[in-house]
């Protein structure tokens, strides 16, 4: 009996020894969660490849490509993606190349500045085309169609602004390439024409 007794006192010690040791593990491995967070600031840049273009000296006989084109390098990182706006000097309340001297206008892109024209030598005319390249990663940029031209078809600037460009979507040193185009018509009159296209890059 008293052995019986000794054995039963053993098997409790062992089995509490084990609820123990149970407990033990089961703290242990007790779970504590870490949370981790980060924010990424908004970024919305445009780098011009040149401030100046110029059509040098200029007559009725053809229309002129001014020299060089403008590349615009785009980079954004909205999720709803950004676009590139632009808009135009000219007279000052009309858009186009100015002659301050003579206080004359080039109309953009023609007479009556329709949206679009097609230039032709000695019939005055000054608008842009646009065309995007193969560079950058991230998403595309969608060209305004009254830009996206070819030939001698222009599209017209604003003294207001107007896209001329946009992503739905982040995008990396994405490039809208712009080329300038005029023409002058026999009463045009002589000196020195000018303008200013301000480019401007926002988020959507």
């Amino acid at each position: 009996m008293e052995n019986l007794t000794k054995g039963v006192l053993v098997l409790i010690s062992v089995l509490m020894g084990y609820f123990i040791f149970e407990s033990f593990i089961y703290l242990a491995q007790a779970q504590t969660n870490v949370t981790v967070t980060a924010t990424v600031t908004t970024s919305v840049t445009c780098t011009l490849s040149t401030t100046t273009t110029a059509f040098g000296t200029i007559d009725t006989n053809a229309v002129y490509t001014s020299s060089p084109n403008v590349t615009t390098t785009v980079s954004c990182n909205p999720a709803a993606g950004c676009q590139v706006q632009i808009n135009d000097v000219g007279s000052g309340s009309q858009p186009g190349l100015w002659n301050s001297s003579a206080s004359y206008l080039i109309p953009s892109p023609a007479a009556g500045f329709p949206a679009t024209a097609t230039l032709a030598a000695g019939t005055e005319g000054y608008g842009i085309q646009a065309t995007t390249t193969t560079a950058g990663s991230g998403g595309t940029l969608t060209l305004n169609p009254r830009y996206n031209q070819t030939g001698n078809t222009v599209g017209g600037l604003t003294t207001t602004t107007i896209q001329l460009a946009s992503s739905s979507q982040p995008v990396a040193n994405r490039q809208i390439v712009v080329t300038h185009k005029a023409a002058v018509s026999g009463l045009t009159p002589a000196g020195s024409y000018q303008d200013t296209i301000t480019y401007n890059c926002v988020s959507n």
